[in-house]
């Protein structure tokens, strides 16, 4: 077929022999691999990169981009997009962060262009008022913006020039969210957000409805990293994913499962052609961290729609693993990761896995109460007490000013028939927390 474009195209014989090398080509199975699927996926990645520890990061894209900031922050790396003063009407909101979320790649190709040529801002045009001074940017959000234009467009400047930092970063991290989308035609540019129904009152004919096409999707990405490539002095690093966070609503005619999945695959899809020729420029497997996993562990609040920090930890420590080299001294697995990964083995009840995790990561866990205090509950279930016990004596000297550790040793002196032991440990007690006679005198088996 003519204009025919394939992702990949190799001799039969070169396939063959790159499929014989490929340890991981197998789908998993229960008696082969079943770990890496579940509870929790870890799909791996190759680098065609490194980042160095001391590179800053600018994440751009949706709301699941906010929490890949937090957790690179959380592992010691500079985050760009972090670092922002939107002045007072800045202040005057919840979490000035989610003014950053995009949704769809023209919202992110939208605010880039402006940010990195500041002439093709629209200024007060894009304002929609919906009162005497209070007007909503659907550009960011539906947030209600009660000022004068004049307040509101100092406001907007000062946020693209934190935008602007994204040429500057060395590693651009893009996530893309959504493909139902919406338009105004007298801008002639994609919204982040509907607008307000009362800009739709007004002027019915202005907006429309838009589900963006792959191509839609790949022009978008290719024209925002040609506008990137334009603007930078550096080196352009840039990992790209997918949101799993899946669509609250849709605006189609159709079940939301089978539109949320629509949105999803062809985002995913349009990826990997955008790859193709960009040096620099990889993919890594958020949206298969948390969609293959246990939904046990991967959603947080019961919702199937946020997405546990435990899971978002455990997907930035291995891009961590596989991008960063560990600096000198650095434990094979961060605080935050191990922490993460217990919990969510706790959740699962999988107490052998906990215990084994914390022994694999020996160094790391002894210097954390909390992942020794649930490597003791792990144990404690696992009837192996003097491993419980010797976690529980390790996070006492982690953290000595506070009681569970202690109280908890005094109690399994019980089952390990170590009745002087306990009143030894009863004497320290009383001497370390002497307020705390509410336990002691509930220890009447001694």
């Amino acid at each position: 077929m003519s204009g025919q474009r394939n992702i990949e195209r190799i001799t039969a014989d070169a396939a063959m022999l790159r499929a014989r090398k490929n340890d991981l080509r197998r789908y998993p199975a229960p008696d082969r691999d079943g770990d890496r699927l579940y509870p929790l996926a870890s799909p791996t990645v190759t680098p065609s990169f490194a980042i160095d520890r001391r590179d800053t990061i600018y994440a751009i894209g949706s709301c699941f981009a906010r929490n890949v900031e937090k957790a690179l922050e959380g592992a010691g790396l500079r985050v760009l997009s972090r670092e922002f003063d939107l002045g007072e009407i800045g202040a005057t909101l919840e979490d000035g962060a989610n003014f950053f979320n995009k949704y769809s790649i023209h919202s992110v190709l939208n605010e880039v262009r402006w940010a990195l040529e500041r002439d093709t801002f629209p200024g007060a045009d894009l304002l929609y008022p919906i009162g005497t001074d209070r007007y909503i940017d659907a550009q960011l959000g539906m947030a209600r913006l009660d000022f004068d234009v004049d307040t509101i467009l100092a406001f907007r400047h000062r946020y693209l020039d934190a935008l602007a930092a994204v040429k500057d970063a060395d590693v651009v991290i893009l996530t893309l969210g959504y493909v139902e989308t919406w338009f105004d035609n007298t801008l002639g540019l994609y919204l982040n957000v509907a607008p307000p129904m009362q800009a739709i009152k007004a002027e019915p004919a202005r907006f429309e409805f838009r589900v963006l096409s792959y191509h839609d999707i790949l022009a978008g990405l290719d024209e925002l990293h040609a506008l990137l490539m334009k603007h930078r002095t550096k080196p352009l690093k840039m990992l790209v994913t997918v949101s799993p966070v899946p669509l609250l609503a849709t605006f189609r005619d159709m079940d939301v499962l089978v539109a949320n999945a629509y949105s999803k695959s062809v985002q995913r899809a349009a990826l990997d052609e955008f790859l193709m020729g960009k040096a620099g420029v990889d993919y890594f497997p958020s949206y298969e961290f948390v969609t293959l996993s246990n939904p046990t562990v991967a959603w947080s609040r019961g919702d199937y729609r946020h997405v546990s920090q435990d899971v978002i930890n455990r997907i930035m420590e291995n891009v961590l693993s596989r991008y960063v080299a560990p600096g000198d001294g650095a434990p094979a697995m961060s605080r935050e990761a191990l922490l993460s990964s217990v919990r969510m083995l706790m959740k699962l009840e999988q107490f052998e896995d906990v215990v084994r995790l914390a022994e694999d990561n020996r160094e790391a866990a002894d210097r954390d109460e909390e992942v020794l205090m649930l490597e003791a509950t792990a144990a404690r279930r696992l009837e192996r007490l003097d491993l419980s016990y010797s976690a529980l004596g390790k996070a006492r000297e982690v953290a000595p000013n506070k009681p569970d550790a202690l109280e908890r040793m005094i109690m399994l002196c019980r089952p390990m028939r170590q009745r002087q032991k306990a009143r030894a440990l009863m004497t320290e007690h009383q001497a370390a927390f002497p307020g705390r006679t509410q336990f002691r005198d509930k220890v009447n088996w001694l």
